[in-house]
Protein backbone atom coordinates (compact mmCIF):
# COMPACT_ATOMS: atom_id res chain seq x y z
CA UNK A 1 0.00 0.00 0.00
CA UNK A 2 1.18 3.63 -0.83
CA UNK A 3 2.20 5.51 1.79
CA UNK A 4 -0.62 7.81 1.35
CA UNK A 5 -3.17 5.34 1.29
CA UNK A 6 -1.76 4.27 4.29
CA UNK A 7 -1.32 7.14 6.27
CA UNK A 8 -4.82 7.62 5.75
CA UNK A 9 -6.38 4.49 6.77
CA UNK A 10 -4.46 4.38 9.98
CA UNK A 11 -6.43 8.05 10.70
CA UNK A 12 -9.43 6.46 10.00
CA UNK A 13 -9.85 9.72 7.61
CA UNK A 14 -9.52 7.95 3.74
CA UNK A 15 -12.74 9.48 3.42
CA UNK A 16 -11.29 12.99 3.70
CA UNK A 17 -8.66 11.40 1.03
CA UNK A 18 -11.84 11.00 -1.36
CA UNK A 19 -13.13 14.51 -0.09
CA UNK A 20 -10.03 16.29 -0.94
CA UNK A 21 -9.41 15.38 -4.45
CA UNK A 22 -13.24 15.53 -5.45
CA UNK A 23 -13.07 19.36 -4.19
CA UNK A 24 -9.91 19.79 -6.15
CA UNK A 25 -10.67 19.84 -9.41
CA UNK A 26 -8.10 17.71 -10.94
CA UNK A 27 -9.24 14.16 -9.79
CA UNK A 28 -7.62 10.73 -10.76
CA UNK A 29 -9.79 8.93 -7.86
CA UNK A 30 -8.44 5.33 -8.61
CA UNK A 31 -5.32 6.42 -9.30
CA UNK A 32 -3.12 9.79 -9.35
CA UNK A 33 -5.08 12.03 -7.69
CA UNK A 34 -4.24 15.91 -8.48
CA UNK A 35 -4.88 18.85 -6.20
CA UNK A 36 -3.37 21.83 -7.10
CA UNK A 37 -3.37 25.22 -6.47
CA UNK A 38 -4.25 29.10 -6.57
CA UNK A 39 -2.52 30.23 -9.66
CA UNK A 40 -0.18 33.13 -9.34
CA UNK A 41 2.48 35.07 -11.64
CA UNK A 42 4.54 32.34 -12.04
CA UNK A 43 7.86 31.65 -14.11
CA UNK A 44 9.19 28.31 -15.51
CA UNK A 45 12.73 26.51 -15.61
CA UNK A 46 12.60 23.26 -16.27
CA UNK A 47 10.91 21.57 -13.12
CA UNK A 48 11.81 24.88 -11.28
CA UNK A 49 9.24 27.76 -10.91
CA UNK A 50 9.27 30.85 -9.04
CA UNK A 51 5.52 32.12 -7.63
CA UNK A 52 5.11 35.85 -7.09
CA UNK A 53 2.11 36.94 -4.32
CA UNK A 54 0.18 39.52 -4.09
CA UNK A 55 2.84 41.26 -1.65
CA UNK A 56 5.11 40.59 -4.34
CA UNK A 57 6.91 38.68 -1.92
CA UNK A 58 9.19 35.57 -3.98
CA UNK A 59 9.46 32.09 -3.11
CA UNK A 60 11.41 29.28 -4.91
CA UNK A 61 9.56 26.16 -5.26
CA UNK A 62 10.91 23.15 -7.22
CA UNK A 63 10.12 19.58 -7.46
CA UNK A 64 12.88 16.64 -6.88
CA UNK A 65 12.46 13.47 -5.90
CA UNK A 66 12.64 12.74 -1.96
CA UNK A 67 15.52 10.73 0.03
CA UNK A 68 16.10 9.54 3.20
CA UNK A 69 17.29 12.56 3.75
CA UNK A 70 13.82 14.55 3.35
CA UNK A 71 12.18 11.86 5.71
CA UNK A 72 11.60 14.95 8.37
CA UNK A 73 9.98 17.39 5.74
CA UNK A 74 7.59 14.36 4.76
CA UNK A 75 6.82 13.96 7.96
CA UNK A 76 5.88 17.56 8.95
CA UNK A 77 3.81 16.83 5.50
CA UNK A 78 1.93 13.80 7.01
CA UNK A 79 1.47 15.45 10.34
CA UNK A 80 -0.62 18.48 8.64
CA UNK A 81 -2.31 16.82 6.18
CA UNK A 82 -3.51 13.76 8.17
CA UNK A 83 -2.23 12.80 11.52
CA UNK A 84 0.12 14.35 14.02
CA UNK A 85 2.21 11.20 15.04
CA UNK A 86 4.04 10.97 11.87
CA UNK A 87 7.69 10.89 12.56
CA UNK A 88 10.91 11.06 10.39
CA UNK A 89 11.76 7.52 11.91
CA UNK A 90 8.10 6.19 10.93
CA UNK A 91 8.52 7.51 7.37
CA UNK A 92 12.00 6.16 7.14
CA UNK A 93 10.67 2.48 8.43
CA UNK A 94 8.39 3.06 5.43
CA UNK A 95 10.78 3.39 3.00
CA UNK A 96 12.39 0.34 4.41
CA UNK A 97 9.81 -1.65 3.86
CA UNK A 98 8.70 -0.34 0.63
CA UNK A 99 12.46 -0.83 -1.15
CA UNK A 100 12.12 -4.74 0.46
CA UNK A 101 9.11 -5.26 -1.02
CA UNK A 102 9.58 -3.40 -4.37
CA UNK A 103 9.19 -6.12 -7.16
CA UNK A 104 9.90 -3.17 -9.78
CA UNK A 105 13.55 -2.14 -8.17
CA UNK A 106 14.07 -4.54 -5.55
CA UNK A 107 15.99 -2.91 -2.67
CA UNK A 108 15.17 0.20 -3.59
CA UNK A 109 12.26 2.77 -2.45
CA UNK A 110 9.65 3.06 -5.11
CA UNK A 111 10.08 7.21 -6.47
CA UNK A 112 8.61 9.87 -4.14
CA UNK A 113 8.14 13.17 -6.01
CA UNK A 114 7.85 16.08 -4.01
CA UNK A 115 7.50 19.75 -4.19
CA UNK A 116 9.61 22.03 -1.55
CA UNK A 117 8.91 25.50 -0.90
CA UNK A 118 12.21 26.46 0.31
CA UNK A 119 12.42 22.97 2.91
CA UNK A 120 8.55 22.27 3.22
CA UNK A 121 6.83 20.03 0.97
CA UNK A 122 3.93 21.56 -0.56
CA UNK A 123 3.51 18.73 -3.03
CA UNK A 124 3.82 15.07 -3.14
CA UNK A 125 3.17 11.97 -5.57
CA UNK A 126 4.10 7.92 -4.76
CA UNK A 127 4.35 5.12 -6.95
CA UNK A 128 3.61 1.30 -6.43
CA UNK A 129 6.18 -1.01 -8.21
CA UNK A 130 4.67 -3.69 -10.31
CA UNK A 131 5.81 -5.76 -12.73
CA UNK A 132 3.65 -6.00 -16.64
CA UNK A 133 3.53 -9.03 -18.92
CA UNK A 134 3.27 -8.42 -22.12
CA UNK A 135 2.54 -11.68 -24.17
CA UNK A 136 5.96 -12.78 -23.41
CA UNK A 137 7.96 -11.33 -20.90
CA UNK A 138 7.45 -9.38 -17.69
CA UNK A 139 8.79 -5.74 -17.32
CA UNK A 140 9.49 -3.40 -13.81
CA UNK A 141 6.97 -0.60 -13.89
CA UNK A 142 4.83 1.35 -11.66
CA UNK A 143 1.44 2.29 -10.83
CA UNK A 144 1.53 6.43 -10.25
CA UNK A 145 -0.35 6.87 -6.70
CA UNK A 146 -1.23 9.34 -4.03
CA UNK A 147 -0.74 13.06 -5.70
CA UNK A 148 -1.25 15.19 -2.90
CA UNK A 149 -1.01 19.18 -2.39
CA UNK A 150 -1.24 21.50 0.25
CA UNK A 151 -4.42 23.34 0.76
CA UNK A 152 -2.70 26.79 0.12
CA UNK A 153 -1.38 25.77 -2.58
CA UNK A 154 -4.01 24.26 -4.88
CA UNK A 155 -5.56 25.67 -8.06
CA UNK A 156 -2.31 26.40 -9.71
CA UNK A 157 0.65 24.20 -11.16
CA UNK A 158 2.17 22.23 -8.05
CA UNK A 159 -0.07 19.24 -9.12
CA UNK A 160 1.50 19.43 -13.00
CA UNK A 161 4.77 20.29 -11.25
CA UNK A 162 5.16 17.05 -9.30
CA UNK A 163 3.45 14.70 -11.30
CA UNK A 164 6.02 15.52 -14.23
CA UNK A 165 8.77 14.94 -11.97
CA UNK A 166 7.99 11.99 -10.63
CA UNK A 167 6.81 10.90 -14.33
CA UNK A 168 10.81 11.58 -15.41
CA UNK A 169 11.30 9.18 -13.10
CA UNK A 170 9.27 6.12 -14.16
CA UNK A 171 10.20 4.45 -17.80
CA UNK A 172 7.11 2.25 -17.75
CA UNK A 173 4.23 3.70 -16.10
CA UNK A 174 0.45 3.13 -15.56
CA UNK A 175 -2.62 5.33 -13.76
CA UNK A 176 -5.95 4.59 -13.10
CA UNK A 177 -7.63 8.07 -13.59
CA UNK A 178 -11.19 9.73 -13.55
CA UNK A 179 -11.65 13.59 -14.09
CA UNK A 180 -11.48 14.66 -17.89
CA UNK A 181 -8.88 17.49 -16.69
CA UNK A 182 -7.22 14.93 -14.89
CA UNK A 183 -7.18 12.68 -17.93
CA UNK A 184 -5.56 15.76 -20.20
CA UNK A 185 -2.91 16.12 -17.79
CA UNK A 186 -1.62 12.96 -18.46
CA UNK A 187 -2.12 13.06 -22.25
CA UNK A 188 0.19 16.36 -22.01
CA UNK A 189 2.62 14.30 -20.28
CA UNK A 190 2.48 11.34 -22.62
CA UNK A 191 0.59 9.12 -21.39
CA UNK A 192 -1.57 6.91 -23.95
CA UNK A 193 -5.53 7.04 -22.18
CA UNK A 194 -6.75 2.90 -23.59
CA UNK A 195 -10.53 3.91 -22.39
CA UNK A 196 -12.54 3.43 -19.94
CA UNK A 197 -12.17 0.25 -18.05
CA UNK A 198 -16.10 -1.10 -17.72
CA UNK A 199 -17.87 -1.80 -14.44
CA UNK A 200 -20.14 -5.22 -13.92
CA UNK A 201 -22.40 -5.02 -10.90
CA UNK A 202 -24.10 -8.43 -9.63
CA UNK A 203 -26.88 -7.35 -7.61
CA UNK A 204 -27.79 -9.88 -4.79
CA UNK A 205 -30.13 -8.25 -2.72
CA UNK A 206 -32.24 -6.08 -5.53
CA UNK A 207 -35.10 -5.70 -2.85
CA UNK A 208 -32.90 -3.96 -0.48
CA UNK A 209 -30.70 -2.56 -2.83
CA UNK A 210 -33.98 -1.00 -4.95
CA UNK A 211 -35.12 0.60 -1.84
CA UNK A 212 -32.22 2.15 -1.20
CA UNK A 213 -30.37 3.14 -4.09
CA UNK A 214 -29.67 6.75 -4.80
CA UNK A 215 -29.43 6.90 -8.53
CA UNK A 216 -28.89 10.07 -8.17
CA UNK A 217 -25.19 9.55 -6.94
CA UNK A 218 -24.34 6.91 -9.36
CA UNK A 219 -24.51 10.07 -12.28
CA UNK A 220 -24.15 8.61 -15.91
CA UNK A 221 -23.09 5.21 -15.08
CA UNK A 222 -27.01 4.08 -15.46
CA UNK A 223 -28.81 5.10 -18.46
CA UNK A 224 -31.46 7.74 -18.09
CA UNK A 225 -34.15 5.74 -19.04
CA UNK A 226 -32.83 3.31 -16.18
CA UNK A 227 -32.70 6.40 -13.59
CA UNK A 228 -36.49 7.08 -14.71
CA UNK A 229 -37.90 3.81 -14.07
CA UNK A 230 -35.92 3.36 -10.68
CA UNK A 231 -36.94 6.87 -9.16
CA UNK A 232 -40.53 6.04 -10.57
CA UNK A 233 -41.09 2.61 -9.13
CA UNK A 234 -39.35 3.96 -5.93
CA UNK A 235 -42.12 6.59 -5.52
CA UNK A 236 -44.60 4.15 -6.33
CA UNK A 237 -43.64 1.72 -3.57
CA UNK A 238 -43.65 -1.35 -6.18
CA UNK A 239 -39.62 -1.47 -6.69
CA UNK A 240 -39.07 -4.08 -3.88
CA UNK A 241 -41.65 -6.56 -5.04
CA UNK A 242 -40.00 -5.59 -8.97
CA UNK A 243 -36.75 -6.33 -7.99
CA UNK A 244 -37.29 -9.01 -5.33
CA UNK A 245 -38.79 -10.71 -8.82
CA UNK A 246 -36.43 -9.78 -11.50
CA UNK A 247 -33.70 -10.85 -8.96
CA UNK A 248 -35.05 -14.51 -8.52
CA UNK A 249 -34.84 -14.71 -12.19
CA UNK A 250 -31.46 -13.95 -12.15
CA UNK A 251 -30.39 -16.54 -9.44
CA UNK A 252 -32.04 -18.75 -11.82
CA UNK A 253 -29.94 -17.79 -14.63
CA UNK A 254 -26.58 -17.69 -13.16
CA UNK A 255 -26.98 -21.20 -11.28
CA UNK A 256 -28.00 -22.77 -14.39
CA UNK A 257 -25.30 -21.21 -16.16
CA UNK A 258 -22.44 -22.43 -14.18
CA UNK A 259 -23.33 -26.05 -13.74
CA UNK A 260 -20.89 -27.30 -15.87
CA UNK A 261 -18.61 -26.12 -13.29
CA UNK A 262 -20.01 -28.05 -10.62
CA UNK A 263 -17.27 -30.58 -10.90
CA UNK A 264 -14.46 -27.87 -9.30
CA UNK A 265 -14.11 -27.75 -5.66
CA UNK A 266 -14.57 -24.21 -4.85
CA UNK A 267 -14.63 -21.99 -1.67
CA UNK A 268 -12.97 -19.68 0.84
CA UNK A 269 -9.38 -20.77 1.91
CA UNK A 270 -6.43 -19.54 2.92
CA UNK A 271 -3.97 -17.92 1.18
CA UNK A 272 -2.53 -20.77 -1.34
CA UNK A 273 1.46 -21.11 -1.37
CA UNK A 274 3.65 -19.19 -3.72
CA UNK A 275 4.53 -22.37 -5.23
CA UNK A 276 1.05 -22.58 -6.39
CA UNK A 277 -0.46 -19.16 -7.32
CA UNK A 278 2.85 -19.29 -9.60
CA UNK A 279 2.15 -22.53 -11.64
CA UNK A 280 -1.49 -20.44 -11.85
CA UNK A 281 -0.21 -17.66 -12.74
CA UNK A 282 2.05 -19.23 -15.62
CA UNK A 283 -0.95 -21.45 -17.40
CA UNK A 284 -3.02 -18.06 -17.41
CA UNK A 285 -0.41 -15.54 -18.54
CA UNK A 286 0.53 -17.64 -21.66
CA UNK A 287 -3.34 -16.97 -23.26
CA UNK A 288 -2.88 -13.05 -22.09
CA UNK A 289 -1.93 -10.16 -24.32
CA UNK A 290 -0.95 -7.50 -21.57
CA UNK A 291 -1.58 -7.57 -17.69
CA UNK A 292 -0.16 -6.80 -14.50
CA UNK A 293 2.32 -9.97 -13.05
CA UNK A 294 -0.25 -11.94 -10.80
CA UNK A 295 2.10 -14.32 -9.42
CA UNK A 296 2.78 -15.63 -6.03
CA UNK A 297 4.75 -12.92 -4.70
CA UNK A 298 2.15 -10.46 -5.67
CA UNK A 299 -0.85 -12.18 -4.76
CA UNK A 300 0.12 -12.80 -1.26
CA UNK A 301 1.90 -9.51 -0.83
CA UNK A 302 -1.01 -7.29 -2.21
CA UNK A 303 -3.93 -9.34 -0.58
CA UNK A 304 -2.49 -11.64 2.29
CA UNK A 305 -3.21 -11.28 6.10
CA UNK A 306 -0.46 -8.39 6.32
CA UNK A 307 -2.03 -6.49 3.50
CA UNK A 308 -5.58 -6.84 4.75
CA UNK A 309 -4.51 -5.17 8.29
CA UNK A 310 -3.49 -2.29 6.56
CA UNK A 311 -5.85 -1.96 4.39
CA UNK A 312 -7.81 -1.74 6.99
CA UNK A 313 -10.08 -4.56 5.89
CA UNK A 314 -10.55 -8.44 4.74
CA UNK A 315 -9.51 -10.19 1.98
CA UNK A 316 -11.25 -13.67 1.28
CA UNK A 317 -9.30 -15.96 -1.57
CA UNK A 318 -11.81 -18.32 -3.48
CA UNK A 319 -9.67 -20.45 -4.47
CA UNK A 320 -11.19 -23.57 -7.92
CA UNK A 321 -9.13 -27.12 -7.67
CA UNK A 322 -9.24 -29.61 -10.33
CA UNK A 323 -8.84 -33.14 -8.84
CA UNK A 324 -6.78 -31.55 -5.98
CA UNK A 325 -4.68 -29.23 -8.28
CA UNK A 326 -5.19 -25.58 -7.49
CA UNK A 327 -6.72 -24.08 -10.89
CA UNK A 328 -7.89 -21.04 -10.54
CA UNK A 329 -8.62 -17.95 -7.58
CA UNK A 330 -10.48 -15.21 -7.21
CA UNK A 331 -9.98 -12.52 -4.18
CA UNK A 332 -12.92 -10.64 -2.50
CA UNK A 333 -12.52 -7.71 -0.54
CA UNK A 334 -15.50 -7.55 1.94
CA UNK A 335 -17.85 -4.26 1.92
CA UNK A 336 -17.90 -2.06 4.53
CA UNK A 337 -19.32 -3.00 8.42
CA UNK A 338 -21.84 -0.02 7.60
CA UNK A 339 -22.04 -0.08 3.94
CA UNK A 340 -21.21 2.93 1.19
CA UNK A 341 -22.83 6.08 2.83
CA UNK A 342 -22.50 7.43 -1.01
CA UNK A 343 -25.15 4.62 -2.06
CA UNK A 344 -27.76 5.04 0.65
CA UNK A 345 -25.78 2.09 2.65
CA UNK A 346 -25.59 -0.40 0.41
CA UNK A 347 -22.89 -2.99 1.05
CA UNK A 348 -20.30 -3.17 -2.17
CA UNK A 349 -18.12 -6.53 -2.10
CA UNK A 350 -15.42 -5.87 -4.52
CA UNK A 351 -14.14 -8.62 -6.87
CA UNK A 352 -10.49 -7.25 -6.16
CA UNK A 353 -8.63 -9.79 -8.27
CA UNK A 354 -8.93 -13.30 -10.22
CA UNK A 355 -6.39 -15.82 -12.04
CA UNK A 356 -7.77 -17.94 -14.54
CA UNK A 357 -6.46 -19.42 -17.65
CA UNK A 358 -9.15 -17.32 -19.95
CA UNK A 359 -9.58 -20.49 -22.78
CA UNK A 360 -10.92 -22.27 -19.60
CA UNK A 361 -14.87 -20.35 -18.61
CA UNK A 362 -15.51 -23.46 -16.97
CA UNK A 363 -13.49 -22.67 -14.12
CA UNK A 364 -13.83 -18.61 -14.39
CA UNK A 365 -17.59 -20.04 -13.99
CA UNK A 366 -16.90 -21.48 -10.88
CA UNK A 367 -14.72 -19.05 -9.59
CA UNK A 368 -17.43 -16.64 -9.71
CA UNK A 369 -19.85 -18.95 -8.10
CA UNK A 370 -17.56 -19.27 -5.30
CA UNK A 371 -17.14 -15.45 -5.29
CA UNK A 372 -21.29 -14.92 -4.96
CA UNK A 373 -21.72 -17.61 -1.94
CA UNK A 374 -18.58 -15.39 -0.14
CA UNK A 375 -20.37 -12.46 -0.85
CA UNK A 376 -23.66 -13.48 0.22
CA UNK A 377 -22.31 -14.87 3.47
CA UNK A 378 -20.42 -11.50 3.92
CA UNK A 379 -24.01 -10.07 3.71
CA UNK A 380 -23.54 -7.84 0.81
CA UNK A 381 -26.10 -6.47 -1.28
CA UNK A 382 -24.16 -6.39 -4.33
CA UNK A 383 -20.57 -7.66 -6.07
CA UNK A 384 -18.76 -4.90 -8.06
CA UNK A 385 -16.16 -6.26 -10.47
CA UNK A 386 -13.51 -3.68 -13.26
CA UNK A 387 -12.80 -4.98 -16.27
CA UNK A 388 -12.19 -4.57 -19.91
CA UNK A 389 -11.20 -8.19 -20.78
CA UNK A 390 -13.44 -9.77 -23.47
CA UNK A 391 -13.33 -13.50 -22.01
CA UNK A 392 -14.01 -12.63 -18.10
CA UNK A 393 -16.48 -9.70 -19.36
CA UNK A 394 -18.52 -12.69 -21.11
CA UNK A 395 -18.65 -14.73 -18.09
CA UNK A 396 -20.03 -11.99 -16.17
CA UNK A 397 -22.59 -11.34 -18.42
CA UNK A 398 -23.62 -14.80 -18.34
CA UNK A 399 -23.60 -15.01 -14.77
CA UNK A 400 -25.67 -11.95 -14.70
CA UNK A 401 -23.68 -9.40 -13.68
CA UNK A 402 -24.85 -5.63 -15.27
CA UNK A 403 -22.64 -3.68 -17.44
CA UNK A 404 -22.87 -0.11 -16.25
CA UNK A 405 -20.90 2.29 -17.96
CA UNK A 406 -17.19 2.72 -17.22
CA UNK A 407 -15.54 6.39 -15.52
CA UNK A 408 -12.72 5.10 -14.70
CA UNK A 409 -9.71 5.23 -18.05
CA UNK A 410 -6.44 3.39 -17.81
CA UNK A 411 -3.27 5.15 -19.00
CA UNK A 412 0.36 4.06 -19.68
CA UNK A 413 2.98 4.93 -20.57
CA UNK A 414 6.64 3.35 -21.42
CA UNK A 415 9.15 5.66 -22.50
CA UNK A 416 11.52 2.81 -23.21
CA UNK A 417 10.22 1.82 -26.64
CA UNK A 418 10.87 -1.76 -26.38
CA UNK A 419 7.41 -3.28 -25.97
CA UNK A 420 4.19 -3.07 -28.19
CA UNK A 421 1.84 -2.50 -25.94
CA UNK A 422 -2.25 -3.70 -26.85
CA UNK A 423 -3.87 -0.07 -27.12
CA UNK A 424 -7.27 -1.71 -26.92
CA UNK A 425 -9.01 -2.60 -23.54
CA UNK A 426 -10.05 -6.25 -24.49
CA UNK A 427 -6.89 -7.53 -24.57
CA UNK A 428 -5.51 -6.10 -20.65
CA UNK A 429 -6.36 -8.52 -18.42
CA UNK A 430 -6.77 -5.48 -15.22
CA UNK A 431 -8.33 -6.05 -11.87
CA UNK A 432 -10.28 -3.75 -9.49
CA UNK A 433 -7.54 -4.34 -6.83
CA UNK A 434 -5.17 -2.74 -9.43
CA UNK A 435 -2.82 0.11 -8.15
CA UNK A 436 -5.12 0.10 -5.12
CA UNK A 437 -8.14 1.01 -6.91
CA UNK A 438 -10.70 -1.21 -4.49
CA UNK A 439 -10.01 1.35 -1.59
CA UNK A 440 -13.00 2.72 -2.82
CA UNK A 441 -16.09 0.64 -1.76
Amino acid sequence: MCPVTRRFRESGRIDLLHRCNALAGWTALHGARILALPMHTQSQRGHEITIVTGMAAASRIHALLATDEHAEAIAAFYRETWRDDVTPESVLADRRRAAEENVAAPGEAPPIAIVLDGSRVIGYCGSIPQRLWDGRAEYPAYWVKGLMVLPAYRQGPIGFLVCKELTSQLPRATALVVAPAARRLFGALGYTDLGAVANFVRVLRPAALARRLDVAQLGSALPGWVRAVVRGTQTTGVAAVLAGGAGRVLDFVAVATRRSAGRFDTGAAEPPCREELDHVWRNTRAALAASSVRDGLYLRSRFGPTAAVDAGTRYTFVTAREDGRLVGLAVLREPRETGDPRLGGIRVATLSDTVFPPQRPDIGLALLGGVEREARAARSDAILCTTGHRKLSSLLRRQAYVSLRGNVHFFLRDATGGTRWPRDLESWWLARGDGEADEVF
